[in-house]
Order: structure tokens, then C-alpha cells, then sequence
């Protein structure tokens, strides 16, 4: 897709320049995960270990990769989708490899494909959708 920088006005009246919308609501849940993985680890230590290091780490990174997304997009940082998104990917290739080290076997390939699929809408949206590039990077597709 071709993209246009927005003028002043545009940055100041479009609503796509505005977090909100599906945008809006990645962010707020991101939010909560980020809360749940800090709370969790500050007052259930127990249940996390129960867990295993495996998926400590994945706990630990999802509470990371929120943070870091969350205050990213309060910065206004025009890396945001690609950082965000590699963090994703990451995080499900993880996934991937405990899963496969731990002979997980059919369900853990079905949740695994289920996180792809999403993860695909995830990435797919912070690169091509309109407000993540206008509220980012301050542009508009070219009409």
C-alpha cells in the first residue's frame, strides 16, 4: 500500500491520528496482561513455578512484551507495529519450542495455530491498517 505523510490539520482532526478503535482495545489489554503478569509473579509466585521454567519464561515474556507495547504506543514510537510485532513472533516461537520439547502432542498444535492465526491478524493490522500507521507514523493511504 502507498502511504502519504498527513498534514498538521490531519494530525489534529482525523480520528485515525486519535488511539481508539481496535487499536485502542489492544492496547487496554495489553494493559491488563501486563498488570496480571506482575501481580501474579508479586503474589502468586507459587502457581507461576507450579508452571514450570518453560512456561515461566513465556509467562514472564508476554508481562514484558505488554509493558514494552503499552509505553511504546503512549511514546507515540514510530517502530511500535514492528517491535510489537516481532515480540509476538517471538513469543510464539517460544511457544513452538516448548512445545515441541515437551511432546506436547495435538492440543498444544491446535492452541499453537490458533496463536498463528491471530498473530497474522495482529502483525497484519500494525503494518497495513489505517490508524496504527496514522497514529504511529503520521500517514494516510494515498487516495
Amino acid at each position: 500500500m502507498a502511504w502519504r505523510d498527513m498534514t498538521e490539520r490531519e494530525q489534529a482532526t482525523r480520528p485515525e491520528a486519535r488511539l481508539g478503535g481496535a487499536l485502542l482495545w489492544v492496547v487496554l489489554a495489553a494493559g491488563v496482561v501486563c498488570i496480571l503478569a506482575i501481580g501474579g509473579a508479586l503474589f502468586a509466585f507459587d502457581q507461576l513455578r507450579l508452571v514450570g521454567v518453560r512456561y515461566m519464561i513465556a509467562v514472564g515474556f508476554a508481562g514484558v512484551w505488554s509493558a514494552v507495547f503499552v509505553v511504546m504506543t503512549l511514546l507515540r514510537l514510530p517502530a511500535t507495529p514492528l517491535v510489537a510485532s516481532a515480540g509476538f513472533l517471538t513469543w510464539i516461537a517460544w511457544r513452538f519450542a516448548v512445545a515441541l520439547w515437551g511432546q506436547a502432542g495435538w492440543p498444544l498444535a491446535v492452541d499453537l495455530l490458533a496463536e498463528a492465526v491471530l498473530a497474522a491478524g495482529f502483525c497484519g493490522y500494525m503494518a497495513d491498517g489505517v490508524r496504527p500507521n496514522a497514529y504511529y507514523r503520521r500517514r494516510l493511504p494515498r487516495a
